[in-house]
């Protein structure tokens, strides 16, 4: 299952990276094709390391479900290097809204107080978006094209680079 969604995914970003302009409604047809590959693709992937068990042959299971059995874990609240999901939201990119990490402190937490001497430092992660550009001559149409965002996703506790080199280490 997971080589079929590969597949999809990969063949979904063959065609849309063809140059070609697309009404709303085939923008919204590509969008959903394009939501329902990485859906299959992230839960085939957390399916295969036994996160999830639960595959419906016929779609792939939202991975709002997987996210949603994970999050009583609550990271972001329990990290040396705290953090909360803000909304970014474009409309010329699909998915529109996309949660992304901001640090709490420029310290870390180190016994119920925030440490300067430690960096809170975003990690980053790249995802692949569609873009969505009005077509010349045509402002009813729009061109899709696949790209990649990197994001913060979280945040983590790091030493100072200073310290790093001081220490001969980098």
């Amino acid at each position: 299952m997971l080589v079929v969604c590969i597949c999809g995914c990969l063949s979904f970003a063959w065609l849309s990276s063809a140059k070609r302009c697309f009404n709303q409604r085939g923008v919204d047809r590509r969008a959903s094709r394009f939501v329902m590959s990485i859906h299959c693709f992230r839960t085939a992937v957390s399916d295969s390391i036994h996160l999830q068990r639960h595959w419906d042959r016929q779609s792939c299971p939202s991975f709002k479900l997987h996210t949603a059995s994970l999050s009583s874990v609550q990271y972001n609240n329990r990290s040396l290097s705290p953090w909360r999901y803000r909304i970014d939201e474009r409309e010329d990119r699909i998915p529109t809204k996309i949660l992304v990490a901001e640090c709490l402190y420029e310290g870390c937490i180190v016994n119920k107080h925030e440490d300067k001497t430690y960096n809170s430092v975003p990690v980053l992660a790249t995802i692949t978006v569609l873009q969505k550009t009005v077509c010349p001559g045509n402002p009813r149409h729009y061109l899709v094209t696949v790209d990649s965002v990197t994001i913060p996703v979280a945040c983590t506790c790091v030493v100072p680079r200073q310290m790093i080199s001081s220490l001969g280490l980098g």
